[in-house]
C-alpha cells in the first residue's frame, strides 16, 4: 500500500468503460439487473457501507478511510451505469419494488473491527463480480455484457485492494 499521504492508488480497472447503451429494449433483461441496485448486496449497500467505513476508520488508519471513499465513488459510478442499462433497457430503476421489498439501512454491516471490515468488503466485491459475470453472460445483449464485464473488472479489483490491505498490514490493525 502507498505510504504518500497526499496520493492514493488507482481503485477503478485501467480498462476503458464501454459505452452505456443496449441493443434494443428488453425488460427482462431490465428486471435481471435490479438485485444490483436494491437488494441487500447491492452497489447501494457498497456505497453505503464504505461511507460508514470511511467515518470510522480515517482518524485511525487514514490511507485505507481515503481508500474506502475512493471506492465507494467507484461504486456511485456502477450504481449510475446500472440505473441507465435498466431505463434504457424498458425497467424502472426504483430502489423498491413494493413497501415490503425494499433495501434498508440494515443491509450495511456496522461492524467496527478492522479484520472484520476487510474480509467482509473482499466476499462482497467478490460477490459482486461474479453477479456481473455470471449476468453478462445470461444476457444476449453484447452492449449491456460489455458493460457488466468491465463493471466486474472494478469489483474484482476493489478484492484485490482489500486483501493487500488485509494481508500487508495485519501487525498495524
Amino acid at each position: 500500500m502507498q505510504n504518500n499521504s497526499e496520493s492514493i492508488r488507482s481503485v477503478a480497472s485501467p480498462e476503458p468503460y464501454p459505452p452505456i447503451k443496449v441493443s434494443r429494449e428488453n425488460p427482462c433483461y431490465a428486471t435481471m439487473l435490479y438485485p444490483a441496485i436494491r437488494a441487500q448486496e447491492s452497489e447501494t449497500t457498497a456505497i453505503t457501507t464504505y461511507l460508514y467505513q470511511h467515518w470510522i476508520l480515517s482518524d485511525r488508519f487514514s490511507d485505507l478511510g481515503r481508500t474506502l471513499m475512493a471506492i465507494s465513488k467507484v461504486e456511485m459510478l456502477h450504481l449510475n451505469t446500472i440505473g441507465k442499462l435498466i431505463t434504457m433497457l424498458g425497467g424502472d430503476p426504483r430502489f423498491a419494488n413494493n413497501a415490503c421489498e425494499c433495501w434498508n439501512a440494515d443491509a450495511i454491516d456496522y461492524c467496527q473491527e478492522v479484520h472484520h471490515i476487510l474480509a467482509a468488503n473482499i466476499a462482497s466485491e467478490e460477490g459482486a463480480a461474479a453477479f456481473y459475470q455470471q449476468t453478462a453472460k445470461e444476457i444476449q445483449d453484447p452492449c449491456v455484457s460489455a458493460v457488466l464485464n468491465r463493471l466486474a473488472l472494478d469489483e474484482i479489483l476493489h478484492a484485490q485492494i482489500f486483501r493487500e490491505f488485509l494481508e500487508s498490514d495485519k501487525s498495524s490493525f
